[in-house]
């Protein structure tokens, strides 16, 4: 029983490895699914199951995250960077449960992801699994709600308390 164990968690290691794809281009659009092509290969259903046996890891007391260099009610134009914080929590690739450790996620607007769930991977859910502090993002024009969730090295999420969601206005191109 434990050499299958091991198994398991080795193939859900090289999944997950394979999900820490790079920075994404994500539109509100929903003809464009760049993060789909990202995440050809591995199936999060698979990953959801394969992990609902092993311990969530819990996140620090007054750990938080949020948006950098963006305020709630702001007014931008697409593209536009967003850098991602934290305090009191460090950032880690996914594929390894370390405890105080986990990565970003942003989710467009939806809100955050409910605690311990494997935050899905779609064309709203953009996974930062490598570990990455910033992203480029295009929006269509209009208000749009932006959530940063962070989750553990599985995918799974620290829930509201480590997310933060603000609103932003995409200015038209002129």
């Amino acid at each position: 029983m434990k050499k299958l164990r091991y198994i398991f968690l080795s193939i859900s290691t090289i999944i997950l490895f394979s999900c820490a794809g790079g920075d994404h281009d994500e539109t509100a659009d929903e003809s464009v699914d760049d993060s789909a092509e990202s995440h050809e290969g591995h199936d999060h259903a698979a990953m959801e199951e394969g992990v609902g046996g092993m311990e969530p890891v819990s996140p620090p007391e007054n750990a938080r995250v949020f948006f950098a260099n963006l305020e709630d009610g702001q007014v931008i134009s697409s593209p536009f960077i967003v850098h991602f914080g934290t305090e009191g929590i460090n950032v880690h690739p996914a594929g390894e449960l370390i405890e105080g450790t986990g990565h970003h996620h942003i989710i467009i607007d939806e809100g955050p992801t409910p605690l311990g769930t494997v935050v899905p991977a779609d064309e709203s859910h953009i996974h930062f699994g490598g570990g990455q502090l910033e992203t480029e993002l295009k929006l269509t024009p209009g208000e749009h709600s932006l959530t940063l969730q962070f989750a553990d090295g599985m995918h799974r999420s620290y829930g509201e308390s480590l997310s933060s969601t603000i609103t932003v206005k995409v200015e038209a191109a002129e």
